[in-house]
């Protein structure tokens, strides 16, 4: 097949001709480019007569030069002013909107809606000083985490947000008024994301983050965000890929290997890190060991786990020995408050850490040693316990004389949220299957409120803690019972490896 490309001032006897000549079975191209309006051009390919636009990189069929089919363009005259238009369309917002403006202006010729160029634009684009999308992320997390929030967010859920926006993915889209933001830009980017990651779960967090955002701001602030007339497009997206169960589970045999490896690398570096300026001195901080000690035994949600301040812990006052550690229903993923009995040789355990953590003056039991701010270690230093003995930290996982201290010593990748298919297997094989739900609080029914007022004192947090503990509904003996259970397992399994095994690192 030939292709001949020419240029010529369009007339309407091009047109025609070209017409004549796209008979069944013809085959070929013929482009002429027009020599009145930059980047048109009339093409014949095969049976089909098209006007064509080649601008600022971009290339659009503006439409068919056939009656009675779509997009039909019925002159050259038609085809140059409609070539203007949409080039002031890429001029203004690039490829989206030039595909916008066509359908929208063929729709409107083909149903005969008599809408002028201005009335075509004013429906595409949001009215001036509507909000962009980083506008409605930012808007909907204030009015969701405001003291008079309906069903409001909790930290997680936040932070889950702003890290889903702040991917790569969202970059072009943080600034574009929301109103002119389609489904097409969203399913892209969540195709990108699938072929990304191995697992469809960051993807199914876009789509999910994305129509939480958006149906927001429609329902509350539709004027102002540019939504009210705008079809909810978003809240029919889906991923299409199912999220498979997990069933890692390290066992105690690797929980406590895990458990003696973060101790070890606390007085020495790990084999083949890179040694960063800006790193620290040894493999892992005595409080992140100390850390990741306490969410593994109380085997409670890392961010959860790590948000309790040292008058959230406290003695029990009708078991010597015990302790209580509380969480407020701003804490617990259930939004219910959640107390956790604390077993003596759990206490002695965790003091032994704690004491080699010189922040004694921090309102936090689990405070970060990294600057000199206040705040408690966070969950990602929990994690990296795992990922940095996995050799799959920043630092490490792309240096070939990184050592996988797991792998070297039998240990089965795992993250500190498949410990609750351990805690369950352990407390089932004890005869309690009920055990593990108190302790993961799954089954918690509301009574009272931890974080209903401010306490004056000490004492009266205290008090609160106790009358929510022995209120009846927290299901404290049951959850006595399991946790002595559980940190004797781990912990007898952590003191006869202690003693015997002798870990591998190379």
């Amino acid at each position: 097949m030939t292709t001949i490309s020419e240029k010529a001032d369009l007339r309407p006897s091009h047109l025609a001709d070209f017409l004549k000549a796209a008979r069944p079975g013809h085959r070929g191209s013929h482009y002429l480019t027009d020599l009145k309006c930059t980047g048109l051009s009339l093409r014949l390919k095969g049976e089909k007569v098209a006007f064509f636009l080649r601008y600022k990189g971009i290339s659009k069929t503006l439409g068919w030069a056939h009656e009675g089919e779509g997009w039909f363009i019925p002159s050259i005259k038609a085809a140059r002013e409609l070539a203007e238009k949409v080039k002031r369309q890429i001029d203004f917002g690039g490829e989206p909107y030039a595909e916008e403006f066509l359908r929208q202006h063929h729709h409107a010729a083909e149903n005969n809606l008599d809408l002028s160029h201005d009335d075509i634009v004013r429906e595409m684009r949001p009215k001036i000083g509507t909000w962009t999308l980083q506008q409605c992320i930012d808007k909907a997390i204030e009015d969701k985490t405001a003291e008079t929030a309906t069903k409001p967010w909790r930290d997680t859920t936040v932070s889950t947000l702003k890290s889903t926006f702040a991917k790569p993915e969202f970059a072009d889209l943080l600034d574009m008024p929301a109103a002119n933001i389609k489904r097409a830009d969203i399913e892209s980017i969540r195709d990108v994301m699938l072929k990304k990651h191995a697992s469809p779960s960051p993807a199914g967090k876009a789509v999910s983050n994305v129509s939480t955002i958006l149906t927001h701001c429609q329902s509350v602030h539709g004027g102002q965000s540019g939504l009210d007339r705008v079809e909810p497009w978003w809240r029919l997206l889906t991923v299409g890929r199912t999220v498979k169960p997990r069933t890692r589970s390290p066992g105690l045999e690797g929980l406590a290997k895990t458990l003696i490896l973060a101790d070890i690398y606390t007085a020495k570096r790990l084999p083949g890190r890179m040694e960063a300026k800006h790193d620290h001195k040894y493999g892992i901080r005595d409080g992140v060991a100390a850390a990741f000690h306490w969410v593994c035994l109380t085997a409670q949600r890392q961010g959860a786990a790590l948000a309790i301040q040292k008058t959230d812990y406290i003695p029990d006052p009708e078991n010597e020995g015990w302790y209580l550690a509380a969480w407020g229903e701003g804490i617990m993923k259930a939004g219910i408050a959640h107390v956790l009995p604390i077993p003596p040789r759990l206490v002695q355990h965790m003091a032994e850490k704690l004491e080699l953590v010189n922040r004694t003056e921090s309102q936090w039991l689990l405070p970060s040693e990294r600057g000199q701010d206040d705040i408690h270690v966070h969950r990602s230093s929990t994690l990296a316990v795992v990922q940095r003995l996995g050799a799959r930290d920043t630092l490490t996982k792309k240096r070939a004389t990184a050592v996988n201290l797991l792998a070297v010593n039998g240990i089965k990748w795992w993250t500190p949220h498949d410990l609750r298919r351990t805690i369950t297997k352990v407390l089932d094989d004890a005869g309690i299957p009920g055990g593990a739900s108190v302790v993961l609080a799954h089954e918690v029914r509301r009574t009272d409120k931890l974080d209903a007022e401010n306490d004056d004192s000490r004492e009266q947090r205290i008090a609160r803690i106790t009358r929510l503990a022995y209120g009846g509904a927290q299901h404290l003996h049951l959850k006595r019972k399991a946790m002595a259970i559980w940190t004797d397992a781990v912990l007898d399994e952590y003191a006869t490896l202690k003693s015997a095994w002798q870990p591998v690192e190379k």
